[in-house]
Order: C-alpha cells, then sequence, then structure tokens
C-alpha cells in the first residue's frame, strides 16, 4: 500500500516523505516541478506524477499513474499563500486561492476515497493559524484555509 502526497517538493511535503519512507512506507510523489520531484523521487526509491492542481482533471493524470494500487493514505500539502491588503484584492485572488487550497483537495479526495475506505485510509489536509488568530493582510489564504477546515470537519462527520 502507498500514501499520495501532492504538494511533495514543499517543504512539508518533502519532509513528509521522507519521514513516511525511512518508518517503511512506500510513497506516491505528486507536484509540478518535474525536476524536482524526479529528484525526490529517486531519492526516496518512489513513484511520482507531475501535474498542476490548478489544471481542469488534474486527478485523471494521478488516477492513471497510480493504477490500481492500493492508497492507505494521502496528505495534501499543497498550498498558498498570497498577502495582500483586502484594497488590492481582486476576485480572481480569491477564486485562485479557494482552487488550489479547497477545491483541488475535495477533487481528488472524491476520487480517491473508495480507495483510501477500502484500505483504512487516512487523509491529512493543512490548514494555517491565521483562520483563527487573523494576520493582516492574510484575507486570501486565511479564507481558503477556513473553508479547507470546514471540509475536513464535514468529511470527518
Amino acid at each position: 500500500m502507498k500514501k499520495v502526497i501532492l504538494g511533495a517538493t514543499g517543504s512539508i511535503g518533502s519532509t513528509l516523505a521522507k519521514d513516511l519512507v525511512s518508518s517503511g512506507d512506500e510513497v506516491h510523489l505528486v507536484g509540478r516541478d518535474e525536476s524536482s520531484l524526479s529528484a525526490l523521487a529517486s531519492e526516496l526509491n518512489s513513484t511520482f506524477t507531475t501535474c498542476d492542481m490548478l489544471e481542469e482533471n488534474f486527478s485523471d493524470k494521478i488516477l492513471n499513474d497510480l493504477g490500481e494500487t492500493p492508497i492507505n493514505g494521502l496528505a495534501y500539502c499543497v498550498g498558498s499563500i498570497d498577502l495582500k491588503p483586502l484594497k488590492l484584492i481582486k476576485k480572481s485572488d480569491f477564486m485562485q486561492s479557494f482552487n488550489l487550497n479547497l477545491v483541488s483537495a475535495a477533487e481528488i479526495i472524491k476520487n480517491l476515497a473508495d480507495n483510501l475506505k477500502k484500505n483504512k485510509g487516512s487523509i491529512v489536509l493543512f490548514s494555517t493559524v491565521a483562520v483563527k488568530q487573523g494576520f493582516p493582510n492574510h484575507a486570501i489564504v486565511s479564507s481558503a484555509k477556513g473553508a479547507v477546515e470546514g471540509l475536513t470537519l464535514a468529511l470527518a462527520a
């Protein structure tokens, strides 16, 4: 069984992948930078998929690469931190952040749900302290990550 890590070349995703592999787990890495992803996959002797989570139907590529592989873990380590004062924020800023942080997470969860359920798998999503504490210029990311928290509670129920 494998654990799928999206955002695998970021600091959280790569650290998680290394920790899992050192504990004896197998991982499938997903990211958009092919050279970084290929290097990490080589280091960890792992499979990988190169794709951008903002592309329509990105999950089809991941599912195709995974085939019938049993999955017992999914970590969505993808994120963004677009910091701007509210007066400079455009609707498109919110929409891109929601698409990346929430919609794409929901899409991959939906597409791997049966596999995860069958294998008693777990899902890990990431938020930010800015959701509860609030920081200047964090309206975009804290809104999107607040939505991720809502998704997490809904899925847990």
